[in-house]
């Protein structure tokens, strides 16, 4: 019940928010558009660009979609984006959470792109310590309950990507760094520099449908899959594994679904976000674990990005952990500076 009543207020709130703000924006392009007459030949200069675009981006259209956020973030074409996701997701240990994800990218040139965000935690439901058992000056146990709480930081990322298409697969590579500006208190930081190292092989079997791949190594499975949050942060060096179809529907719409293994290779440090905490065991401490099996998780990741506009893409996503028995649900608005089609041509 207590997680009905914030559906009803928070997210769905933000959502009409969010798609009044976003009628605006494209208004106001649709105009500029329609005020400057297009010069002769324009129909063949933009037909130009997108087949520009195409070349440049669009065989990593799904790799950008899988795991940094919708395509069109980090621009096709060389030069600057900025971007703004606003999330609302449902956890079953922790709830409802909205999450502000200011995003500013930049491509170099067809291979090489930089992007950085800060997740801004809206609304959280996070554990407090509501009684304390002490004995001789040490707590021996603990008493938690759940209280909202907003305009919580989380850790600012800073990724690096490679991108190549040679003959026989479409390769991506990121290199990801994260740095400790989150609450780490609440379980939304990590406390520490953290990293991640990822490729990404994919290859089209027709227009609809691109197998892929990915396998990475660093020390927080939280970079990993960041679009969807979870609610405890990892620490210690893990291997990530993930086997995904991707697919390309009409009017540009792409779904993506993978199966994930996210293996520890070191003790492990968690903190949990909530009362119930990972796999059901952790309570809200900060707890190093002799057993790697603490950190391990597998499951399912389920993507869905529809644009509504050059500017804006909603997506949806639905995350189950096998491993925690846990169900992760969410829709997220992304607002885009730069359409996703804009800017001159890539340098070869």
């Amino acid at each position: 019940m207590r997680t009905r009543h914030t559906f009803c207020r928070r997210p769905v709130f933000l959502a009409v928010l969010i798609t009044l703000l976003l009628t605006l924006t494209g208004s106001g392009a649709d105009a500029q558009k329609t005020s400057t007459p297009a010069p002769a030949g324009g129909e063949d200069i933009l037909r130009q660009l997108n087949m520009a675009a195409d070349e440049a981006g669009s065989a990593s259209a799904a790799a950008s979609t899988n795991s940094e956020g919708p395509a069109g973030m980090v621009p096709f074409l060389s030069g600057f984006n900025a971007s703004l996701g606003l999330a609302s997701q449902h956890d079953a240990a922790e709830g409802w959470s909205s999450i502000v994800s200011p995003n500013v990218a930049w491509r170099f040139n067809r291979h090489f792109s930089l992007n950085a965000g800060l997740p801004i935690y809206a609304y959280l439901n996070a554990a407090y310590i509501t009684s304390e058992d002490v004995v001789l000056g040490q707590v021996i146990s603990a008493t938690y309950g759940l209280r909202t709480q907003h305009t919580l930081l989380g850790d600012t990322t800073i990724a690096a990507e490679f991108e190549a298409h040679p003959k026989l697969f479409d390769y991506n590579v990121t290199a990801i760094l994260g740095t400790p500006t989150g609450d780490a208190p609440d379980g939304l930081g990590a406390g520490q520099v953290t990293y991640a190292f990822n490729n990404h092989f994919e290859h089209p079997v027709n227009m609809w449908l691109v197998p892929e791949l990915e396998l990475g190594i660093g020390n927080s499975s939280n970079l990993d899959n960041s679009r969807i949050r979870k609610s405890y942060t990892d620490v210690g060096t893990n291997a990530h594994f993930q086997l995904g179809l991707g697919a390309f529907l009409p009017w540009h719409i792409a779904f993506d679904s993978s199966a994930y293994e996210e293996l520890p290779l070191t003790t492990q440090t968690v903190t949990s976000v909530t009362t119930n905490g990972k796999k059901g065991k952790q309570l809200k401490l900060i707890t190093t674990s002799t057993n790697k099996s603490v950190g391990e998780d597998n499951g399912f990741i389920n993507i869905l990005d529809i644009p509504l506009t050059s500017h804006i893409i909603l997506s949806g996503f639905y995350n189950r952990s096998l491993r925690d028995h846990d169900d992760t649900a969410g829709f997220a608005f992304t607002l885009m500076l730069q359409p996703t089609r804009h800017g001159k041509e890539v340098e070869p």
